[in-house]
């Protein structure tokens, strides 16, 4: 098989999804194989010419964009916020069923008159008469912006971060918070709430594909086909379980 016939797929290295991410492809028979976590390589059992990739979940829209990879799973957040408008990147699964999760605003427990986004929206205005603006720690400042902005939100800056975000409003940092949380069990344990409306994105693991790279040659499209097929399978049974499982209750 000539190199440029194999399909490369991009799978998260560690994390929240890795583990996950595994067992899914495991529950649809597509087992991957890799010989210990320090290698950023593997294989699908029977399936020639799938070539899998460990990368970070952060890098991998940016790789299947370059075609440096074919296919990718990640979150769907992840996607979102680093896609290139008009990439050639697309998502063919967004809900894959695992790595639930939200971005949500986070403010500060002690402010107790703040419940829901038009009283966010009114403390930006009471910073902006003291010649200040609001701070928002994040990892996600693309989709931070569109949301604030589209809830009235205009005085503001954004702090973006790698690290822990729930620290920052006690650290003196940022003021509130935009993060990714499951149950918000570690926003309460760092004296943060949630607030009404303040859901930016609810998200789970999805299937992106760089169709130009997989349309460049016939025998990787017929193997991307089958490989997207197969999940498809998948999902379309677990989808079929669960509405037996809903009627019979």
């Amino acid at each position: 098989m000539y190199k440029d016939e194999i399909l490369k797929f991009a799978v998260p290295s560690d994390g929240a999804l890795y583990e996950s991410t595994l067992l899914f492809l495991q529950q649809c028979g597509l087992d991957v194989e890799r010989e210990n976590k320090r290698r950023y390589v593997g294989e699908i059992g029977f399936q020639e010419g799938i070539f899998v990739l460990f990368q970070r979940a952060s890098d991998i829209t940016a790789k299947v964009e370059e075609g440096n990879a074919d296919i990718g799973i990640l979150g769907h957040d992840r996607y979102l916020e680093i896609r290139k408008e008009d990439g050639p990147a697309n998502v063919v699964f967004k809900n894959l069923g695992f790595g639930k999760c939200a971005l949500e605003i986070g403010v500060p427990g002690s402010w107790v008159d703040v419940t829901a986004m038009a009283d966010l929206a009114d403390i930006s205005m009471d910073f902006k008469k003291r010649g200040l603006n609001l701070k928002i720690a994040t990892k996600f400042p693309r989709m931070v912006e569109r949301f604030l902005l589209t809830n009235g939100i205009s005085h503001f800056s954004l702090i973006e971060s790698s690290g822990t975000l729930e620290v920052a409003p006690a650290m003196g940092v940022a003021d509130i918070i935009a993060d990714i949380t499951a149950s918000g069990t570690t926003m309460r344990e760092n004296a943060l709430k949630t607030i009404n409306g303040g859901v930016i994105l609810e998200s789970e693991a999805c299937l992106i594909v760089n169709s130009r790279t997989i349309e460049s040659n016939k025998r990787k499209s017929q193997q991307a086909e089958n490989f997207i097929q197969v999940i498809r399978s998948h999902l379309e049974s677990e989808s079929l379980l669960s509405n037996r499982v809903n009627n019979s209750q």
